[in-house]
């Protein structure tokens, strides 16, 4: 016996609604951004959990570099998260590689591409301990998610 579905199809006129959201993709990386630095100062996640501590080898390692604070995973050039490291060195850190377009509706977060190995391998727990640093957050999609709603009722309204 097939299955039956039961559906209900609403169309809307759409037509006097420009759905370009470049501007929303675009504010949405920076709000991913900004929420992978502000956890990973505050030593978290993006999960918000505790990011696992170093090995002691590591550690000792980094004293030998001149580390201002060895004991911190993704921290030392700032090129991982922004900040800079004891030698001054300014960091980039995740930053909007490609910005959305009308014409193209992709915004693209990335890390310096030096710095996108280590990355990877941090975050998905190849050799070393998971940290997950990079990412979009439940909290910054929640934020997005309440910025485009908003979005979406203001467009309706103007409609």
């Amino acid at each position: 016996m097939a299955k039956q579905f039961i559906s209900i199809e609403k169309n809307f006129d759409l037509s006097r609604i420009n759905f370009d959201f470049s501007k929303e993709l675009n504010l949405s990386s920076g709000i991913i951004i900004k929420d992978i630095v502000k956890k990973n100062k505050s030593g978290k996640d993006i999960n918000g959990n505790a990011i696992k501590p170093l090995k002691q080898s590591t550690i000792t390692a980094k004293k030998l570099k001149g580390s201002s604070d060895p004991s911190r995973a993704l921290f030392d050039t700032g090129r991982m998260v922004g900040r800079g490291s004891a030698k001054g060195v300014g960091g980039r850190g995740p930053f909007l590689s490609q910005r959305a377009s009308k014409m193209n509706q992709t915004a693209t977060v990335s890390v310096a591409g030096d710095r996108g190995e280590i990355g990877r391998y941090h975050n998905e727990g190849d050799g070393v301990p998971q940290r997950e640093w990079f990412g979009i957050s439940k909290d910054a999609e929640k934020n997005i998610i309440r910025m485009i709603k908003l979005r979406i009722d203001e467009m309706i309204s103007r409609a």
